[in-house]
């Protein structure tokens, strides 16, 4: 704090100094020459004072520490400022252990775990770092995109998923396709499904997909080979999650299914929602659903019990999205709303779309949302506020979106996946997402 005040003070104030106006008295007072001795004596105290504070410490400190008390600004503007003092302070405020810290504590929280882990331990020039993260964020915030165009279903594309390398797809074609991200060409097709490919989740074990055939197949990711098919549901599969050894999904049929995901047993079944559960969301251990009765719940998958219910909405839900602290749904009713998962209570609404809101995905700065009016929209999640309007690409309805930090990946009716690209005169790009 000393530091800061200091360099928006511009230096230590200076002393007024004595005057008639402060009482000073003749000097043939003897009296009062023991008063001017000792306002000699404060005045010499003074300008000693004066001096100490005039010391640059950050100079007389081992470098080490005088880069340690940098460090503890932890305030752009104000890593700047130190720069500008000396030769020596600019030294110090553009060591690459100064930036390091500048960097984790204003982009760690929004960077993947997974990339925070390498970036921890890699050499990198963490000021040119901070600032192309900078330009990144700059291209969201005026709407800097470029739309490039994936093609190759022979039908309406319902969802996606992707990683840094590849986007993985689902279609009404009744196939997945791996697409690379980087050439947009697609490397692979699997075949399986009687039906269209509703809605699909893989990591580097398994591939999980979800059918209007009202089955699930769990796939090999390695191999691309299917494992077993998981057969109960009674309508289409609308939406499947999984984690760890169990599948989460749900159905046109109204319920939820919790399966073993290594010999797709049947553990449980969650029943309670008086129309189709369209959507789910899976964290930790508990599942959020949203139905067409216009109501999400919130169950505990250990014991199958519904905790809590989240009724607002004026017509049925689409999708919904939860990240144990916060659950965001979309609704027909064109709404997309912000709830706490705690106590149940609406935060905030958010109205822009014209027909119904099919998909969004959200992290603690954005919401990104997909509806059927053939926009997709995004929104600040702190305030509600909408940021931007993405549209022209999709020719219909837009059934999925994703995100990171660099971009947003879309799929529609009219056969297409979109990437809609922020990283415009970005570099580094992989050290963000």
């Amino acid at each position: 704090m000393f530091l800061r005040g200091w360099l928006r003070k511009g230096g230590p104030a200076e002393l007024p100094p004595l005057s008639k106006l402060d009482g000073e008295v003749a000097k043939d007072d003897p009296m009062d020459a023991e008063v001017d001795e000792r306002r000699l004596s404060a005045t010499d105290s003074a300008f000693g004072v004066e001096e100490i504070i005039r010391i640059d410490f950050l100079t007389a400190l081992p470098y080490e520490l005088a880069v340690n008390v940098v460090m503890e600004v932890n305030d752009f503007y104000t890593v700047e400022s130190i720069a500008m003092v000396s030769k020596r302070w600019r030294k110090l405020a553009t060591d690459k252990e100064v930036w390091k810290k500048l960097y984790f504590g204003q982009w760690g929280s929004r960077t993947p775990e997974s990339t925070l882990k390498k970036l921890r331990h890699a050499n990198r020039d963490w000021k040119r770092l901070h600032f192309q993260r900078q330009l990144l964020e700059r291209n969201w915030s005026k709407g800097i995109v470029t739309a490039k165009y994936l093609s190759g279903h022979h039908d309406a594309v319902y969802c996606i998923q992707f990683d840094h390398n590849q986007i993985i797809s689902g279609s009404r074609d009744r196939t997945i396709k791996f697409w690379d991200l980087e050439s947009r060409k697609c490397t692979q097709t699997l075949e399986g499904h009687k039906g269209s490919v509703l809605c699909l989740q893989y990591d580097l074990r398994y591939i999980v997909t979800g059918s209007s055939d009202t089955t699930i197949i769990i796939w090999d990711y390695e191999t691309k080979k299917k494992l077993r098919t998981l057969e109960g549901h009674t309508a289409p599969v609308l939406d499947v999650r999984f984690k760890d050894n169990i599948v989460v999904s749900c159905s046109k049929d109204c319920t939820i299914k919790i399966w073993d995901i290594s010999n797709g047993r049947l553990r449980r079944t969650l029943q309670g929602h008086h129309a189709a559960v369209n959507a789910i969301h899976l964290h930790q251990n508990y599942v959020a659903s949203a139905s067409g009765d216009c109501i999400i719940k919130l169950w505990d998958i250990d014991t199958g019990r519904c905790i809590r219910d989240f009724a607002g909405h004026a017509r049925g839900l689409a999708c919904v999205q939860f990240d144990g602290e916060y659950l965001v749904s979309g609704s027909n009713d064109k709404t997309i709303r912000i709830w706490n998962a705690r106590t149940g209570e609406c935060l905030r609404t958010l109205t822009g779309h014209e027909d119904l809101v099919r998909t969004l995905c959200f992290d603690r700065r954005r919401i990104v949302s997909g509806s059927y009016d053939q926009t997709i929209k995004v929104w600040d999640f702190r305030t509600g506020d909408p940021l931007m309007t993405l549209k022209g690409a999709h020719s219909s309805w837009v059934f999925h979106v994703q995100m990171d930090a660099a971009k947003i990946i879309s799929a529609s009716q009219d056969k297409k996946i979109v990437i809609w690209d922020f990283t415009n005169k970005v570099e580094n790009v992989m050290d963000f997402i």
